[in-house]
């Protein structure tokens, strides 16, 4: 892993091991978008009607990276079947 001293607003420096290539924790509608290749407006209605998980921050939605990531396994598992009953015969 990639080490990074990211400084705050404050000055103070924070050091964070990051993999170089890994998203950010947070990401934007625009950087899900692009992961999914989907369009932003998509991505949005899914945060909006629950189906992909977000936050607001103020006026700002953002997307926790590993509720994405989890977001992108569930579609990659076939849904749960119910067993399957047989008919039941009416006795005589």
């Amino acid at each position: 892993m990639a080490h990074a001293t990211p400084t705050s607003t404050n000055g103070h420096e924070a050091n964070v091991d990051v993999a170089p290539d890994a998203p950010p924790e947070l990401m934007t509608a625009e950087q899900v978008a692009a992961l999914l290749l989907l369009p932003r407006s998509t991505v949005e209605g899914y945060a909006r009607s629950g189906v992909l998980p977000s936050i607001k921050i103020g006026k700002h939605r953002r997307f926790v990276r590993t509720d994405v990531l989890s977001f992108i396994e569930a579609l990659r598992r076939p849904p749960a079947r119910a067993p399957r009953q047989s008919p039941r015969r009416r006795s005589a």
